[in-house]
């Protein structure tokens, strides 16, 4: 689109003129003659009108629906007007891939508040400025926390992202995963005590699982520690305002996805990972650390504290080669729970529990089994009903179902923005399908 274009020939000529050439392709006059692509098969720029037209034509082939009843990590929740309204602001928009020691006062201080709330969430002592994912943040603190040679036991209950990240990332470090049944409707249950052998180094779970199902994240981090092992828990950091945090349980590493506060769920991302660790272990934590002190005038002032990867380090000392953070997801979510308040995620967690539980009881009405022991806002269901056809009637009206896992089996989640209507209407369907 020729509005678009940022330079007149007036100005090419210019410059042109200023560092001597005579045209363009003089510029790339030692680019063999064979390499040259020549002219693009290219139709002809549209007008800006054209453009936003079919835009608006491919764009209005997406569903959209009225109520959404699915989850597997990706959570839709209520997200306050201000955190779009801050994160559009262009001074963090459109800053710099902040891993530079100059960066703005303004960035550093929204990672240092980031930091700050991570850190209270899980039960940690310190938290890094974030990284790209849950699953990347899994798969980093298993490579801290096990060297090669050595096994870790992850749990069958886990998102399927992270266990293809962590399958990829330990693929050529000699560490070998070793996995834990844990889920009862699966197949037979193994208790810890029975799969911890003395290769073990580390064990990744999260809570609640990717089954919903929440754990005795206590009785695991003892057993766990006993044989010496280190605890890794990955999960739904909105859980941690009614379950105990995993710092609280005794983990040694808390992960997960921060997607909940403030990221909508955008057709899969981006999302941040987070990562935090107790004070003992804060150089142990890969990307970076922003910290605060005070400058020369007695005035807060935020420093890049910690960087620890090849480019600040010797190679061989460097813990990772995470080069960013996604610092402005990690505004997003400083800015949710800045609005929100301690209060206001309790609600929305309590909201989220509660609709969830209304839900499990008004399909168990309507012939679905719900299989969960305990759980959060995520529960599965089996029945003999076909899961396409329920989901074909649901969407029918408007509503997304959930999540088909195979066999009869749904995984379905539920949030503060699922109402009692919504749910018992989602029923009534469901009962209706034979």
């Amino acid at each position: 689109m020729g509005s678009y274009y940022p330079h007149t020939p007036e100005d090419i000529s210019e410059m042109l003129a200023v560092i001597g050439a005579e045209n363009i392709e003089e510029l790339y006059s030692d680019v063999p003659k064979d390499l040259s692509a020549g002219e693009l098969n290219l139709a002809e720029g549209a007008s800006e009108r054209k453009v936003e037209e079919r835009l608006n034509a491919l764009a209005g082939k997406n569903t959209v629906y009225r109520s959404v009843m699915r989850g597997g990590g990706a959570y839709r929740h209520y997200i306050p007007a201000i955190v779009d309204e801050v994160a559009a602001k262009s001074s963090f928009l459109t800053a710099y891939t902040p891993y530079q020691a100059e960066m703005s006062q303004g960035v550093l201080q929204s990672i240092f508040e980031y930091q700050t709330y991570i850190a209270r969430i899980t039960g940690m002592e310190a938290s890094n400025a974030s990284m790209y994912s849950g699953a990347t943040a899994a798969a980093e603190a298993v490579m801290q926390n096990v060297k090669g040679g050595k096994s870790v036991l992850v749990s069958d209950d886990i998102r399927p992202d992270t266990i293809g990240v962590l399958k990829t990332y330990l693929a050529n470090k000699n560490i070998n995963i070793i996995v834990w049944a844990t889920e009862p409707w699966e197949k037979d249950t193994q208790s810890i005590e029975s799969v911890l052998t003395p290769d073990i180094a580390a064990v990744y779970v999260e809570q609640p699982g990717y089954s919903g199902e929440v754990r005795d994240l206590k009785a695991i981090s003892a057993a766990v520690h006993a044989v010496g092992a280190k605890l890794i828990v990955g999960g739904n950091p909105m859980a941690y305002a009614l379950t105990a945090s995993p710092g609280e349980c005794g983990a040694d590493v808390a992960v997960g996805d921060a997607q909940p506060f403030g990221m909508p769920t955008a057709f899969g991302g981006p999302y941040l990972g987070y990562y935090a660790v107790p004070k003992k272990d804060v150089r142990k934590m890969p990307g970076r650390i922003v910290g605060k002190t005070t400058d020369r005038f007695g005035k807060d002032a935020y420093v890049l504290t910690l960087q620890p990867r090849e480019q600040h380090i010797k190679r061989e000392r460097a813990l990772s080669n995470i080069c960013s953070n996604q610092a402005l997801c990690a505004l997003r979510a400083a800015t949710y729970l800045a609005t929100m308040g301690g209060s206001g995620v309790y609600k929305a967690a309590y909201n989220s529990f509660q609709n969830a539980h209304f839900a499990a009881a008004e399909f168990e009405k309507v012939g679905l089994k719900v299989l969960n022991k305990a759980f959060f806002n995520e529960f599965v269901t089996d029945s003999d009903k076909d899961p396409d056809a329920i989901e074909r009637a649901l969407a029918e009206q408007g509503i997304l179902s959930g999540l088909k896992t195979g066999g009869g089996k749904m995984l379905w989640c539920f949030t503060e923005l699922n109402g009692a209507e919504d749910i018992a209407a989602a029923a009534k369907i469901i009962g209706g399908v034979r």
